[in-house]
């Protein structure tokens, strides 16, 4: 599957209640644009172990400007048991794969 069609997937999965999509930039950044229906849990939180409360066998998307940040907080989650969770890139990510902004 390209990354496209990942993020094809996400944006549908999440539009259809079936995943989270989780918002790891910062607090400016949310402010300015977010993928609608996304959480925010900057990855400073997730960092000290602050994780959100969302249920432990859910499939979580993760996004942030690039891609890196979210890499990292798809890690932490992993090592706290979170069965799936997928990097989908940054915020144009999300558009380009026909992803609402709000």
């Amino acid at each position: 599957m390209s990354q496209l069609q990942e993020v094809q997937q996400a944006v549908h999965e999440v539009a259809a209640g079936t995943a989270i999509l989780l918002d790891v930039r910062g607090e400016d950044e949310w402010n300015d644009v977010r993928a609608e229906g996304a959480i925010h849990w900057q990855l400073s939180r997730l960092r000290a172990d602050d994780l959100p409360d969302i249920p432990g066998e859910s499939k979580v998307y993760v996004y942030c400007a690039s891609g890196e940040r979210a890499e990292e907080a798809k890690d932490i989650l992993i090592a706290h048991g979170f069965p799936e969770v997928i990097n989908i890139g940054g915020l144009s990510d999300w558009q380009q794969a026909g992803g609402e902004i709000e």
